[in-house]
């Protein structure tokens, strides 16, 4: 990973710390970017978050951009107690913003979902991976993920990872 920021709770400062050369956001801020290769999920964030979920807190894992057979929004895989993870109901992954119409249902669902959980309390943290390439193909506006990143429940912090962050969303991290 090129970049690797704080993750903080909010309530009990259990935190899970790696060192960087470069940080996207401060600590306690409920906004934070992961830096990560392209193309490919780090097992460290996953391995931080098994280590938050172990303190209790729930978190959710959304990849918004891999798909797989059998999945989506409405089947929410349970990694570990406290620990959850989805992915759009694709047979691929998205690379391109050319989507069938079926795809694009599939992942505008996700979205969906994904906004729908951020307004309740059902998570303490969320990592959303690939949001800024999801802005980057036109799937997801800059105006609804900012929209979604400025609304948040004060209980929930918000991870971003994935490559090449959009610049409104650094700022919004900051």
């Amino acid at each position: 990973m090129n970049t690797i920021a704080q993750l903080n709770s909010h309530s009990e400062n259990t935190s899970v710390t790696r060192s960087s050369s470069l940080h996207y956001s401060a600590p306690h801020k409920q906004i934070q970017i992961i830096d990560t290769p392209a193309d490919r999920f780090c097992t460290e964030i996953v391995a931080d978050a098994l280590k938050i979920a172990s303190t209790g807190k729930r978190v959710l894992i959304v990849q918004l951009l891999k798909g797989g057979i059998r999945q989506g929004h409405d089947r929410v895989i349970n990694l570990a107690q406290n620990l959850d993870w989805i992915r759009c109901n694709l047979i691929r992954n998205i690379s391109i913003s050319d989507l069938n119409d079926l795809e694009l249902h599939n992942f505008e669902q996700l979205w969906k979902h994904v906004r729908g959980v951020a307004r309740s309390s059902e998570y303490s943290i969320m990592i959303l991976d690939d949001l800024s390439l999801a802005i980057e193909l036109g799937l997801i506006s800059i105006e609804a993920a900012t929209n979604l990143l400025t609304k948040l429940p004060e209980d929930l912090e918000i991870i971003l990872t994935g490559t090449n962050p959009h610049a409104a969303i650094v700022e919004l991290a900051a």
